[in-house]
């Protein structure tokens, strides 16, 4: 009678033990359920930092959504990071089960660290309240320490002459012109010399500075860069406004483009005597201490108009040759600083009308007179066309040349819609001819009902000063190029609508 019960207890330890051993074969080690229960993006995470620098990355931690997963906070701690190397720990950050939180890094380097690459050891610990279930798991911070400060090393000027320009140089990070990372340390650069320079650390620009004479043409030329880098060159006037941009250049021998061939350069007839000024940098920030190249000014005096980088005529607007890239322009909105070029060069906006109301559309290029006026009411090179389409962008409904009773070669059009709908204009300049000084500002205006004095106003806008400021310091005499010449008032911010 006593064998029932103990066969029963028998079976229900048996099935106990199996239990128990098949939930121990199925638990995964302590390192498995951290590798399964915590995501790290990137797996290993990398920072490059210049000596006596800092640099930062992020890590995005994930609290995996697995069987028995719970909410934890999340500490990320380094240990160990070599002589040289700073590396702080971050703030622990709460994140729920399934979402991620992103912890960004620090790294700082002395200034006396060598180049290289150094693996600082990193752990990511999870605990939920309480700090119980803490789980944790391991990876590796990989820093670049892109260059050594050393002192600067004298650079060779060479004498424009030859096609090929080979100056000395040494492994420096820091080469014979730095400081010179903004418009008030730019270093000066003379008419029909190279410079040999390096994009050192990473995210490096140069400056240089340039006495520039009204009417002459200059050519900035990359004539050498080294593997590893993609310069541009920006070309900025006396008031910090840029006026010219290249990336790539493949044009240098016209009889035999190379489309490989990368290397910048800007050609330009400078419009006003003044200080211009030059950005170099690697398009996309990176540096190092082997990143050489050699930048050339060379004047052509009064020759003929250079033949155009492309990236010179580009505006914001572009591209809009075509009225399915027709940018949109809106009631009362004044779109500034459009341009006519190259050659040939059309710009298309739509706007939409709506039927009854009275819209008036016209150029106005007045703001961009030069220093020397000829016709007061019109900027040299500038007899702009405007031509009205419906709706299918084909159809002409209108057409002005001049602005009908006024003394000014800009273009007018008023217009009343029959029906509502999007429709097209093109602005073109007369004879097709065009180039990077053919500037205009395009405006659309909705007239109120009854209003009479709807139309382009007797004053232009005051153009926008941009937001970089202006190099402190004294100025180079030698770039007093006109004593005599009466001082320009300085620019505000102040707009006139």
């Amino acid at each position: 009678m006593k064998r029932r019960p103990h066969l029963r207890n028998a079976a229900v330890a048996a099935l106990i033990v199996f239990t128990l051993l098949a939930f121990a074969i199925q638990l995964p080690p302590p390192l498995a359920l951290a590798q399964a229960a915590i995501v790290i993006s990137p797996t290993n995470p990398t920072v490059s930092v210049a000596p006596g620098g800092t640099g930062s990355t992020t890590i995005t931690v994930t609290n995996n959504t697995i069987p028995g997963a719970v909410d934890r906070t999340f500490t990320i701690t380094f240990t160990g990071p070599p002589a040289g190397l700073t590396v702080p720990n971050p703030t622990s950050v709460f994140i729920g089960v399934g979402a991620s939180q992103q912890f960004q890094i620090n790294a700082t380097a002395a200034s006396n660290i060598a180049p290289g690459v150094y693996n600082v050891p990193g752990t990511v610990t999870g605990a939920s309240a309480g700090g119980q279930g803490q789980i944790s798991l391991t990876f590796t911070l990989v820093v670049t320490v892109t260059g050594a400060t050393f002192t600067p090393t004298p650079t060779t000027t060479a004498t424009v002459g030859a096609p090929t320009i080979t100056p000395t140089r040494g492994p420096v990070c820091r080469d014979g012109f730095e400081g010179d990372d903004n418009p008030a340390s730019a270093k000066v650069i003379d008419i029909n010399t190279a410079q040999e320079r390096t994009i050192c650390p990473a995210g490096d620009e140069d400056w240089l500075v340039f006495g520039g004479v009204a009417g002459k043409i200059y050519t900035v030329d990359i004539s050498r860069m080294d593997p590893g880098i993609d310069l541009s060159l920006e070309l900025f006037d006396p008031d910090l406004n840029s006026i010219a941009f290249n990336d790539d250049f493949f044009n240098r021998d016209p009889a035999n483009p190379n489309p490989g061939d990368i290397r910048p350069r800007i050609s330009i007839r400078i419009p006003v005597d003044g200080r211009y000024y030059v950005r170099i940098r690697d398009t996309a920030g990176r540096g190092g201490v082997n990143f050489f190249y050699v930048v050339a000014l060379i004047s052509e005096s009064y020759g003929p108009t250079p033949t155009l980088v492309r990236e010179i005529c580009q505006d914001l607007f572009e591209p809009d040759g075509l009225p399915e890239q027709g940018k949109l322009l809106t009631s009362n909105e004044l779109q500034e600083d459009r341009k006519l070029c190259p050659a040939g060069d059309a710009d298309w906006v739509v706007f939409f009308g709506k039927a009854a109301k009275r819209y008036i559309i016209y150029t106005d290029s007045r703001r961009y007179r030069g220093r020397n006026v000829v016709n007061g009411e019109t900027q040299a090179g500038a007899d702009t066309v405007i031509i009205l389409t419906d709706r299918d962008g084909v159809s002409l409904i209108d057409f002005n040349d001049d602005i009908p009773g006024g003394n000014s070669l800009d273009s007018q059009i008023e217009f009343t819609p029959d029906v509502d709908g999007f429709y097209f204009v093109q602005i073109k300049n007369t004879g097709d001819i065009g180039n990077q000084f053919v500037r205009y500002d395009l405006v659309l205006l909705l007239c109120l009902p009854g209003q009479t004095d709807c139309g382009r106003a007797s004053v232009p806008g005051t153009p926008v000063v941009p937001l970089t400021p202006a190099p402190t310091g004294t100025p180079d005499n030698e770039f007093n190029l006109d004593p005599s010449a009466t001082p320009r008032p300085t620019a505000t911010n102040t707009r006139v609508p």
